[in-house]
């Protein structure tokens, strides 16, 4: 009879998911770092999850090497023992991966709130699950006594664990925490763009933006079925193979995805320059910033204009040029006065300014100069 493994599907989860993360999150900093030259708390989190869900796949991939996804007559004892040694690892780094996610997400919309209770609700999810974390990890690392006899009792090593229902517990409370912060910080987003100056269509788009990191919820609930499974230890390689699939999708979703809500400059530089989607005259929308703040330490205050702008006056950026017509000979009674003149071409020469008005075209006449402002929304 043919051998029954799932060991293939296990590594194709872990090394797809870990390539879409890594892509995810160098675009992000290349956009942080290049485009806007603004490197926040948020940003490092990141990073500290990609790291953290890199060892985590790095596991994953060795332990299936080693027997995750076979019954246990198909895998060697030594074989089985190190495998179990594995998942063991990857328990503890699945929980710190997620807690990192979670934070990410978090003070990434916590820069833009504007109203306590929105800042307290997200301090609310991110202490809540860190909190559960540390909580939850060290009950993982001493779940047995010795802590080698995780793995060991496989060859016939001595010592004791706990119920391993306690352990599924746990596991059923860790997703229940996570599918709450998740669509918390997936549905606040509506809040925070409700009573902004927007058309409609806008808003939807960005709420949909940043409420992208709610995605890693959907793993959390389809992996909820199989956490029962953990109590199963005769078999446990190859009854736990979903438990090890969905662990791995589930941070990989919410990394790609809180990712992504940062990528907005670089989508709009691509399509603007794109002659696919068609070019645009209004030149590179996103400039990277200049001056002396540049790099990681930058004055506190609102966000860069090449982020996500939750402000009042948000989606009615426009970009003003000025142009100014001499009409003094044309003015009866007036002589031609070349300081004046030069005084007011100063003030009144060609511009760039941000108005929150709509669009239009104003005419304003003074002191023998013809102003014209055209307004175009700036894309």
């Amino acid at each position: 009879m043919a051998i029954q493994d799932r060991g293939p599907q296990v590594e194709a989860t872990a090394i797809t998911f870990l390539i879409l993360s890594w892509i995810a999150v160098c675009l992000r900093c290349y956009v942080k770092l290049y485009m806007i030259k603004l490197f926040r708390i948020n940003d490092w989190l990141a990073v500290l999850s990609l790291v953290s869900f890199t060892f985590f796949c790095t596991v994953v991939l060795t332990g299936e090497k080693m027997g995750t996804g076979r019954h246990i007559q198909d895998v060697p004892k030594k074989d089985f023992s190190v495998a179990m040694m594995w998942w063991f690892c990857g328990e503890i780094s699945y929980i710190t991966t997620t807690g990192l996610i979670k934070a990410t997400i978090g003070m990434f919309l916590l820069q833009m709130c504007t109203k306590t209770y929105q800042k307290f609700t997200i301090w609310m999810v991110i202490i809540v699950s860190t909190l559960f974390s540390l909580a939850y990890i060290p009950v993982l690392i001493f779940q047995c006594y010795p802590i080698s006899y995780f793995w060991t009792r496989f060859l016939g090593g001595s010592g004791k664990c706990m119920p391993a229902t306690v352990i599924a517990d746990m596991m059923y409370t860790h997703g229940a925490i996570s599918t709450w912060s998740d669509w918390t910080l997936g549905i606040l987003p509506a809040f925070l763009v409700w009573n902004l100056n927007m058309n409609p269509r806008t808003k939807v788009s960005v709420a949909l933006i940043l409420g992208l990191g709610a995605l890693g919820s959907t793993a959390s609930i389809v992996r909820f079925p199989y956490i029962h499974q953990l109590t199963k230890t005769e078999d446990f390689l190859w009854d736990n193979t979903d438990v090890s699939i969905w662990s791995t999708v589930e941070p990989g979703i919410g990394i790609v995805a809180s990712s992504m809500a940062t990528m907005r400059p670089l989508f709009v530089a691509f399509f603007s320059r794109s002659k696919l989607f068609g070019s645009t005259t209004h030149g590179n929308t996103h400039p990277r910033n200049k001056g002396p703040e540049l790099g990681f330490f930058r004055r506190k205050g609102k966000m860069s204009v090449d982020e996500i702008e939750l402000h009042s006056d948000v989606g009615k950026t426009i970009r003003v040029t000025t142009t100014v017509t001499n009409t003094q000979s044309s003015l009866p009674g007036r002589k031609r006065d070349a300081s004046s003149n030069s005084s007011e071409s100063e003030r009144a020469l060609k511009g760039e300014d941000k108005w929150g008005g709509d669009l239009d075209t104003h005419t304003v006449e003074h002191v023998g100069y013809r102003t014209t402002v055209e307004a175009r929304a700036a894309v």
